[in-house]
């Protein structure tokens, strides 16, 4: 019993006093202004994504981020069963961002799969891909704050 409070309280006054920061602190302390220059490819990720950076932007900020990015939406066929209709998708958005920062240029890819099953009502199909789409933006964009938290 000794031991373990030992050992607790050990560990707690480790970790108090290194300096352990978590990963994703950084994410949201993005000191920048973003400026979206343009935009190309599919225009609902687009719109998305843009949407969730200008979110983060901080406007007051005198250092700026110009931004460009190209988005490549696909839907392909996965598997197909013994009559061969189609029973999986995969979707894959590919991203190309081109950023200048105060004198540094950067480009980088992000690709995001995403795999489903197909639907019997073709409404709830369109639904249920509207809906990957906005996951897919949204990680996409986590994906560029967290880089450029981390860019320096």
């Amino acid at each position: 019993m000794l031991k373990k409070i030992f050992f607790i309280i050990l560990t707690l006054n480790l970790i108090s006093h290194c300096a352990y920061k978590p990963l994703y602190s950084n994410q949201n302390k993005i000191n920048y202004k973003i400026i979206i220059t343009s935009f190309t490819g599919d225009k609902e990720i687009n719109n998305l994504v843009a949407a969730n950076l200008n979110r983060n932007s901080k406007d007051q900020s005198d250092r700026t981020i110009n931004i460009s990015f190209d988005t490549r939406y696909t839907k392909s066929v996965l598997a197909k069963n013994t009559a061969g209709t189609i029973t999986d998708y995969q979707t894959n958005a590919v991203t190309t961002f081109s950023i200048e920062k105060e004198n540094n240029s950067e480009k980088f890819i992000i690709d995001e799969k995403f795999n489903f099953k197909k639907m019997t009502d073709k409404y709830e199909e369109k639904n249920y891909e509207r809906n990957i789409k906005r996951n897919l933006a949204t990680t996409i964009s986590q994906k560029l704050l967290l880089r450029l938290a981390v860019m320096k």
